[in-house]
């Protein structure tokens, strides 16, 4: 696949992972992670490998909003259980009961909003209201997967890009929102560190993939030259998926 220049990282700079092995983890770059002093996660769903594995090894506070996990998400996994284990079938209940309770010991009232970063949608809160919460007002890590609404929030990053000291950031329907992503790359002093595209999109007849994951960070270390995509610490969102090799041109 085959990406606008503009997309492309000027260098090879020192990276880690952070989440899951596969769908749900992130290529970051190490002094944004090691300089952060708080993270805002933006869009949780049921993978919150990435906010665990941060904070552990960074041992600092965190603030994660998702208005798709509330009473009602609960009461629809909870009703999905009981019928499997009706069928004799326990995997659902099992799986039902271990994310509840991974859920509840992971977060609570203080580092937890159920809503959702948005202008538009319902049950949400603006960036602005969102970074209020938190006493602390620089170098702020901030992870997004909100499923388009991304593109609501983009000039609010930019204006607060003084604070931030590294984003990770998923854009959705790339094909038909390039031109927004490359202006917002443009109007972004941070540094294009990593970009990756998410293997479980269908690319037929496809030139830009439809979900691409891009990684910016401040005064990143540098290790060399650009070098070719997939970065050695990638790895497929979808595991049974090839994975998606990145080219550049203008």
């Amino acid at each position: 696949m085959k990406l606008p220049l503009k997309l492309q990282p000027k260098y090879s700079y020192d990276l880690i992972r952070i989440g899951s092995k596969h769908d749900g983890g992130y290529l970051i770059e190490k002094n944004s992670y090691n300089n952060c002093k708080f993270l805002f996660s933006f869009g949780i769903s049921t993978n919150w490998d990435f906010e665990k594995d941060f904070i552990k090894k960074n041992n600092i506070s965190f603030l994660a909003f998702d208005g798709s996990i509330n009473n009602k998400f609960w009461l629809k996994k909870k009703n999905i259980a009981i019928k499997k284990m009706r069928s004799l079938s326990f995997n659902k209940f099992f799986e039902y009961i271990y994310l509840k309770k991974s859920f509840k010991r992971f977060f609570n009232n203080q580092n937890y909003v159920p809503k959702f970063i948005s202008l538009t949608l319902e049950n949400s809160i603006t960036f602005s209201n969102a970074l209020s919460l938190s006493n602390i007002d620089s170098n702020l890590f901030f992870k997004i997967d909100i499923e388009g609404s991304e593109y609501e929030i983009l000039e609010d990053i930019v204006k607060s890009q003084n604070k931030i000291v590294g984003l990770a950031i998923e854009f959705h329907k790339c094909n038909i929102n390039i031109d927004k992503i490359i202006k917002f790359v443009v109007s972004l002093k941070l540094d294009l560190v990593h970009i990756h595209a998410n293997n479980y999109d269908n690319l037929m007849n496809k030139f830009i993939p439809d979900t691409l994951e891009i990684t910016f960070a401040k005064k990143p270390r540098i290790l060399g030259e650009f070098q070719k995509l997939p970065h050695p610490l990638d790895s497929p969102n979808r595991s049974k998926n090839k994975e998606i090799e990145i080219n550049f041109d203008d």
